[in-house]
């Protein structure tokens, strides 16, 4: 499965594929520390994943 992390930068838009759902998290949460908007992952059935929802992507976690 894959997962593509995607954001508004200071530059324009970001795009940037991860191998897992803890690696996109990761990348995502990195985007939103950078000051990128609209951060959200998408995952390979297309669903979209905003912010609030990253840890639904990653089994065990509370959020």
């Amino acid at each position: 499965m894959f997962f593509v992390v995607t954001g508004q930068g200071l530059n324009g838009p970001v795009a940037l594929t991860c191998a897992t759902a803890a690696a996109a998290v990761e990348k995502a949460h990195d985007l939103l520390a950078d000051g990128v908007l609209d951060v959200i992952i998408t995952d390979a059935d297309g669903l979209q994943h905003p912010p609030d929802e990253f840890h639904r992507l990653l089994p065990g976690t509370d959020g």
